[in-house]
């Protein structure tokens, strides 16, 4: 890796890596909010024009989704929308199963797209991984679409990458999140009910195998993909008769509990994509974990796959308290990436993240405690280890200083303004008295 830049789209996820030969692997891209704040544009312009724009020349370009949530998500649809092929390669979230077969993500989200079908927001959101595969096979080609879980690997400028997580099979779904999914089948499933409950059963189950035969790991054919599609609008068909059974008010006043929606995120999150490179030697630069939105939970699974440091480390979750791990404390890392943005619905960025020891890399200081009391850059007092002449301050780094077009760590925040360093307060690093 060449260098990576990590892109201001404000509360969402964009980070991209480049390689030797100008090539990139673009992690994520998304975001919840309209409207960047720093420049008034719409991030759908700046995501399908900057982003699009930015990277046009590169001689081959990689996608890697985390996970369905449209802040990670939604720039690939905008992305794609404007260039079908502009990504040769597009890595997506394998669907996990539970101990008994069930990929309990799949069987919420058609629940969802059957009995919500007033399309909210929060309905669109958990609608998005029925058709991932599908939507991005249609664009890019089948072949150029691969399912990612934990066991596979993938090569990035000839450094091998592993997937830590999700498992594909005996996936640990929390306890609620598999006792709403249960209600929600048991729901549909007197034998008094009309044919048409049962026959929604069936294919859901055979649209949730058919979903995760196209994830397998193994870039899925078209007809394997038209299945799944075919399947899907069967499903589709029933749904204005299944809306109208003795049950249905039931179901959908489940899906719309807040706890319930509350959990489906929380199974998203924790389901998301996790890699680290393989170490072939000692540790070095191109040691990189990212995390997606991965969970505490997550982290205490994979525990004993993680190094004892890495050079980055990509805070999950926007840096948020609820998805700190208590590993972290005992990880070394020399850089630490926060993607924030001013729509803190997660809550602010985490004191954690703030004590870390590492050089910080934010997108937005909105929402961190410390800035907002000091009025600048934690980074300002943090220890480089990759400047010229050996350990310093941050502020001793000559791209921070003005001096110099490159930074020595080669991480950078892409923003309106262009690239800028790990000081997030866009002061002087001398203030004039």
């Amino acid at each position: 890796m060449r260098y990576l830049e990590l892109h201001n789209v404000e509360y969402g996820e964009c980070v991209v890596f480049g390689g030797a030969k100008d090539e990139i692997l673009m992690v994520d891209c998304g975001s919840m909010n309209r409207v960047r704040d720093e420049d008034g544009r719409e991030l759908t312009e700046c995501i399908g024009e900057g982003i699009l724009s930015r990277y046009r020349n590169a001689p081959s370009r990689a996608f890697l989704l985390s996970h369905c949530h449209r802040d990670h998500l939604s720039g690939l649809w905008g992305l794609l929308g404007k260039e079908p092929k502009y990504f040769s390669q597009i890595y997506l979230p394998a669907n996990p199963c539970d101990r008994l077969g069930r990929a309990l993500l799949l069987e919420f989200a058609l629940f969802v797209f059957v009995f919500q079908r007033d399309r909210t927001d929060y309905a669109r959101a958990n609608v998005a991984s029925l058709r991932l595969f599908e939507r991005a096979a249609n664009a890019a080609g089948p072949e150029a679409v691969r399912g990612l879980g934990a066991g596979d690997s993938f090569s990035f400028d000839g450094v091998t990458y592993d997937v830590l997580w999700p498992r594909r099979e005996d996936y640990p779904f929390s306890e609620l999140f598999s006792g709403i999914v249960e209600e929600l089948n048991v729901l549909l499933s007197s034998p008094f009910l009309p044919e048409c409950a049962q026959r929604f059963l069936a294919l859901k189950n055979e649209f949730c195998r058919a979903c995760c035969a196209v994830s397998s790991g193994r870039a899925p054919d078209a007809e394997a993909v038209a299945r799944a599609a075919a399947l899907l609008a069967q499903i589709d068909e029933l749904a204005p008769e299944l809306g109208l059974l003795p049950p249905a008010p039931d179901v959908r006043e489940l899906l719309s509990r807040p706890v319930t929606r509350a959990a489906y995120a929380d199974a998203l999150n924790a389901a998301s994509v996790v890699f680290h490179n393989r170490r072939t030697q000692e540790a070095s630069v191109e040691d990189v974990l990212m995390t997606g939105d991965a969970a505490p939970e997550t982290f205490d699974a994979i525990a004993g796959e993680l190094y004892g440091g890495y050079y980055i480390l990509k805070a999950p979750h926007h840096g948020t308290a609820s998805h700190w791990s208590h590993l972290f404390s005992e990880i070394s890392a020399e850089h630490l990436l926060i993607s924030s943005g001013g729509y803190d619905k997660g809550g602010k960025i985490a004191q954690e993240y703030v004590d870390f020891p590492a050089v910080k890399h934010c997108t937005n200081n909105t929402p961190c405690g410390w800035y907002q009391g000091s009025g600048c850059s934690c980074g300002r007092m943090a220890v480089c280890y990759d400047l010229d002449g050996g350990p310093g301050l941050t502020l001793k780094c000559p791209f921070v200083r003005g001096e110099s077009n490159e930074a020595a760590c080669r991480i950078y925040i892409v923003g309106p303004g262009g690239r800028r360093s790990c000081l997030c307060d866009n002061h002087a690093v001398f203030p004039r008295g």
